[in-house]
């Protein structure tokens, strides 16, 4: 089988991740596309969401491609040690014996080939792509290396720019697992708001979380109402029309749903949140 071997911190899967992986898979003439978030990332020191946040993200994104497979292989490792590509290519050929395997990259990356650990034996046990991204250029890296090329779209999207704010770079379904989560939400509120009512809007969410463990509640849910609770009020109309869109109940079912519980979880939340919110009216005061 010709293999694919896609790797990233994956916070969030993004748009130009999955138009670079349905092209690997054409181009390559790929039989499947590994998907590989990373547990400890050299070349990043953090993270928002957690190991399994991001492999839900990564499967909601990709849940129309039959051809991919999220690969667990570096977060299920129990050492606290950052893992570098050799090592998982390494445990993937053990896997893989017979297969050919092409690792993926962006020409940014690539043109920095030569400083990764054990670059060489990196490229003698793979075939290495890379794929174009603005502002990269073709060096004498690529060469010395036998990189193959995938002539797609040059890409400008990264995960720092959803986190940044810019909503429109990821799957609609993964927009509203982030937020239903309370993934990257101080991010984008602060977009829609002045410092000011933000500043608020941060102090009602992290009373509302306090208050709601503290009376056993949901303490992520409170921190999501407290967040969202100012969202509107400086929004425009379509900056509302387009948030009541995107935030709509995905098929999966709702943060805010009852979980099967009968009337009684869909009771507490409600009870809880109505508390929050009193809470946050309360603290308004001095706002408006």
């Amino acid at each position: 089988m010709k293999i694919g071997i896609f790797g990233g911190s994956f916070d969030p899967i993004h748009l130009g991740h999955t138009r670079i992986i349905n092209e690997a898979i054409i181009s390559l003439q790929l039989d499947k596309m590994l998907i590989v978030p990373t547990k400890h990332n050299p070349w990043k020191e953090d993270s928002v969401a957690n190991n399994q946040q991001r492999i839900e993200m990564i499967q909601i994104a990709l849940k129309d491609n039959s051809k991919c497979e999220v690969c667990t292989l570096e977060i299920d490792r129990q050492d606290n040690e950052k893992n570098y590509t050799i090592d998982t290519i390494k445990e993937l050929k053990k896997i893989y014996k017979n297969d050919q395997l092409y690792f993926m990259m962006g020409m940014d990356q690539a043109g920095q080939f030569d400083k990764w650990k054990s670059a060489k034996e990196i490229s003698e046990l793979v075939q290495l792509v890379a794929f174009n991204r603005k502002g990269y250029q073709k060096n004498d890296v690529l060469n010395d290396y036998h990189f193959e090329f995938i002539q797609a779209d040059s890409t400008a999207e990264s995960s720092t720019q959803f986190k940044a704010g810019n909503k429109e770079i990821v799957d609609r379904n993964v927009y509203t697992y982030a937020f239903q989560n309370g993934l990257y939400l101080e991010n984008f509120v602060s977009g829609y708001m002045s410092e000011k009512r933000f500043k608020h809007t941060c102090s009602v969410a992290k009373l509302a979380r306090e208050f709601a463990v503290a009376n056993g509640i949901d303490g992520k849910k409170a921190y999501i109402a407290g967040m969202l609770h100012d969202i509107a009020k400086e929004m425009d109309k379509k900056q509302q029309e387009y948030f009541d869109f995107m935030m709509s109940k995905p098929s999966g079912g709702s943060q805010f749903s009852s979980g099967g519980n009968g009337g009684e979880g869909c009771l507490t939340t409600i009870i809880g949140v109505a508390i929050i919110l009193f809470i946050a009216a309360i603290i308004g005061c001095f706002m408006d």
